[in-house]
């Protein structure tokens, strides 16, 4: 196996559930319970209705719970389905560095096989802390979305490195298994430019599927090509135009005493938008609390300075400047912070009911110009800063910055910020009984025997 690999390799076999500190724990728990929340409230959603058309019920073999119901089909389809469902309001935790990852899109490949192999909760807390660290370590160095690819194999490569250990692979059939998610899920970067469909939303899902497909098959015995990163055609050469990278896997076991786990400094996000527009949601909310409702009717108009790797690709875009799709709609830097302004939030049912084409939205983007500053830049990704600037119809004017870092994502576990996610999502959709057995449960995973009554309990109200 080629030196990547190995790394890999060798990190999942070395890890245990008591290398995992408290806070970590707490913090892999809150993203959990999150990532549930989300799954939820997207139940009914156009993307998540097609997945489940395609999931088959199955009566033998391996089996896994797709949320919200008590069908049961394989686990890799169970992975996808649930997936598409933890994706489809873009709402759930990110972490973006050199590239992007929505390491929760993988977390359905994970309970998939915990719940098809009985495994307890220590054992999915475990896979979960693998799931989030490869992939967040991987975007932390390689940056594969500047170079015109998705995160399909990203994804792909966490689930079956999490399911993998789930399932006791040899480090041999580990490394098999990391060759058949990586190698044919090569995916495209054009899932995210232009008016972006549904697929946007499934190219996670995609590796959460492939991960769990990649595990099986490996387990049955399927090899996979050596040199997946290093070899003539692997990674490093044929994506990333010939560049190494060393992607930052704790390689001693000394290394994880003072080791922050990457399930620590994910962002739990608020509102269902790309990761890059919840800043400066949070600045237009802060700009309307200073300005009321009167004063924002009053905005002649308003520059908005924010990072230039996150926006400036789109600022040519037209459908970032009047958007059709709601995939289009929480990927518009003007349009997600014109509706901040305007109604002090954003919410699925916003987008569900495609509030973006409001004529005040549209009117008051229409006022709003970008400006992507160098100080800005020179501080990003690990400070994320947006400045706003209203000026009124009786010139005066009022600036609002805001500003979130790596280490505030990281001080905080998340714990209280899920519950509150997850009750407000999650409201209507579940008894407030069942709620609560969740959140209790989800809390004291780690005393669990087993996680399908965990899944049993996502069954939605009928």
């Amino acid at each position: 196996m080629d030196a990547t690999t190995l790394k890999l390799v060798d990190f999942a076999e070395r890890l245990r559930f008591e290398d995992l500190p408290p806070a970590a724990l707490e913090a892999a728990k809150a993203r959990i319970l999150s990532t549930l929340g989300v799954s939820l409230a997207a139940f009914e959603t156009e993307s998540v209705r097609s997945a489940r058309a395609v999931a088959q019920p199955v009566a033998a073999g391996p089996q896994a719970t797709v949320f919200g119901s008590t069908d049961k089909t394989t686990p890799e389809m169970a992975a996808f389905v649930n997936s598409a469902m933890v994706r489809s309001l873009d709402m759930s935790d990110s972490y973006v560095m050199s590239a992007v990852s929505h390491p929760a899109d993988a977390f359905p490949s994970v309970l998939a096989v915990a719940e098809a192999c009985r495994a307890d909760g220590r054992a999915l807390l475990l896979a979960t802390a693998l799931i989030y660290e490869v992939q967040c370590r991987f975007v932390e160095v390689v940056p594969y979305n500047h170079h015109g690819w998705d995160q399909t194999p990203v994804v792909a490569l966490g689930a079956a490195i999490g399911c993998g250990r789930l399932l006791g692979l040899t480090r041999e059939q580990l490394a098999h298994a990391i060759s058949l998610a990586v190698v044919p899920n090569i995916a495209l970067n054009q899932t995210r430019t232009g008016s972006l469909s549904m697929w946007k939303g499934m190219a996670g899902p995609q590796g959460a599927r492939a991960g769990v497909f990649a595990v099986y098959l490996a387990k049955a015995g399927m090899t996979g090509p050596d040199g997946v990163f290093e070899g003539k055609f692997g990674f490093w050469n044929q994506l990333m135009d010939g560049e190494v990278f060393d992607v930052p896997i704790p390689d001693a076991a000394v290394t994880l005493a003072n080791h922050t786990f990457a399930v620590q400094q994910t962002m739990i996000k608020s509102f269902p938008t790309r990761f890059n527009c919840q800043v400066p949601v949070f600045a237009a909310i802060e700009l309307r609390n200073m300005l009321g409702v009167r004063g924002v009717r009053d905005i002649a108009s308003l520059r908005i300075e924010s990072i230039r790797k996150a926006f400036e690709r789109w600022l040519d875009v037209p459908e970032v400047w009047n958007p059709q799709t709601r995939e289009t709609a929480d990927h518009s830097l003007p349009c997600t912070v014109a509706m901040g302004l305007l109604d002090g939030t954003i919410t699925p049912k916003m987008m569900e009911t495609g509030r973006y084409k409001d004529a005040d939205v549209l009117a008051l983007m229409r006022r709003c110009s970008i400006e992507l500053p160098d100080e800005f830049d020179a501080v990003a990704p690990e400070t994320r800063r947006c400045r706003l600037t209203a000026t009124l119809k009786n010139g005066e004017t009022r600036v609002v910055e805001y500003r979130r870092s790596l280490q505030d994502d990281a001080a905080d576990s998340g714990w209280q910020h899920a519950v509150q996610k997850f009750g407000g999502l999650t409201t209507g959709l579940l008894d407030p009984a069942v709620q609560q057995k969740l959140i209790s449960l989800i809390s004291a995973l780690d005393q669990q025997q087993e996680v399908a009554s965990l899944v049993m309990l996502t069954a939605l109200k009928r």
